[in-house]
């Protein structure tokens, strides 16, 4: 069912208002200017302030994030499973880059200073993406405890991360042309390669920087 055309013009509304001024600062009076609704079709629609900027949240995050990963089966090895996880995180983290909606300006609000929205998102969206990347983690190192899984799991993904979160530094540091030559393909070898060579699923890097060969007896004993 098509969604009501009011509730989408405040969603919309909200999300550039709370992106441009965050939670506190933002009106509700504003949003619905903005929306060409009346200030009672807030409470109507979502309640209040605080559920219509969790809604505006949760929407920032479907409308960033295409979908769940969708991973080659159990059967098949870790090494092609964490590779194609890589992939689809690191394209979404890379989006972001080439994205001025507000979308991403309320994530990023939303990561750096996280609200009563971070509940819901993590339980609607971040969690089941998580579970995914640990699973396949608990299949490469089947005797590491939930602590040294997690600590894992962190590692990779603040690895796809700062290509989003410490842009504007890094792009200062090396310059715009090298910080986009940086791009999925390039990134999504590289960091497969690092994360593997670290799991002990292929040999170290050489002394040039060129990734090592898979270890195929180590997959296969996966």
């Amino acid at each position: 069912m098509a969604q009501d055309p009011t509730k989408a013009r405040l969603l919309e509304a909200a999300g550039e208002e709370f992106a441009e001024k965050g939670f506190e600062a933002a009106r509700v009076r504003k949003i619905c200017i903005r929306a060409e609704a009346n200030v009672a079709s807030v409470n109507y629609h979502f309640g209040d302030k605080e559920q219509l900027y969790i809604q505006a949240v949760l929407e920032a995050h479907r409308c960033g994030m295409s979908g769940q990963p969708v991973l080659p089966g159990e059967e098949t090895c870790p090494a092609v499973r964490l590779r194609a996880f890589i992939h689809h995180f690191l394209d979404n983290v890379l989006a972001m880059n080439r994205s001025n909606t507000w979308h991403h300006a309320l994530m990023l609000r939303e990561m750096l200073k996280p609200t009563s929205a971070c509940e819901a998102l993590v339980k609607e969206s971040i969690r089941p993406r998580f579970q995914a990347l640990q699973a396949i983690l608990r299949d490469v190192c089947p005797g590491a405890d939930d602590r040294r899984l997690h600590a894992l799991g962190f590692s990779l993904i603040g690895q796809c991360l700062h290509y989003k979160m410490a842009r504007a530094v890094t792009e200062r540091l090396i310059g715009s042309e090298a910080y986009e030559s940086l791009d999925l393909d390039y990134l999504t070898e590289h960091i497969t390669a690092f994360t593997l060579a670290a799991l002990g699923l292929a040999a170290p890097f050489d002394r040039e920087g060129s990734p090592g060969r898979l270890l195929e007896s180590r997959i296969l004993a996966n």
